[in-house]
């Protein structure tokens, strides 16, 4: 398995859009990734996986929204077919990269109450719990747990 971590493209646009529908009870539309692939203040960085054959597979995303000098993940996903391979783990570190390069001073991110395998990747990546949102979520109704991670 090879795996490349780089900034969304409108090729991967299609695989991003189902990726967020399989992961999301509440998905945003292709039509809302291709927003933010033209917004300045946005980065998405995806995974693309490929196989021995050479074919490429767009297996996770990060999307993030860059206000300042502080940095808010509004998504991120990694197919089903994909999970427990390190690729949520990847595509954070890829992330902080880029930003670090961008002086900002923090990533912050919600999640759900009950997503202890997500709340797990964040803590071992130094995430910190700074709060809570109560019922943040719908489908269901679920409280938010509000993580942040320094980089100053």
């Amino acid at each position: 398995m090879s795996l490349i971590y780089k900034q969304m493209q409108k090729e991967h646009l299609k695989a991003v859009s189902q990726i967020e529908k399989e992961c999301f009870s509440r998905p945003w539309s292709e039509a809302a990734f291709y927003d933010e692939l033209e917004n300045p203040l946005s980065i998405t960085v995806v995974a693309i996986y490929t196989d021995s054959g050479k074919e490429q597979t767009v297996a996770g995303f990060v999307n993030v929204r860059i206000v300042s000098d502080e940095v808010y993940i509004n998504n991120i996903a990694v197919s089903n077919e994909f999970r427990r391979k390190g690729i949520g783990n990847g595509l954070l570190l890829t992330l902080e990269e880029i930003v670090r390069r961008k002086k900002a001073s923090f990533i912050t991110l919600e999640v759900r109450e009950s997503n202890s395998p997500a709340i797990s990747l964040y803590t071992s990546l130094g995430y910190l719990t700074v709060g809570k949102r109560k019922k943040f979520y719908r489908d269901p109704v679920e409280n938010a747990v509000l993580m942040t991670k320094n980089l100053i």
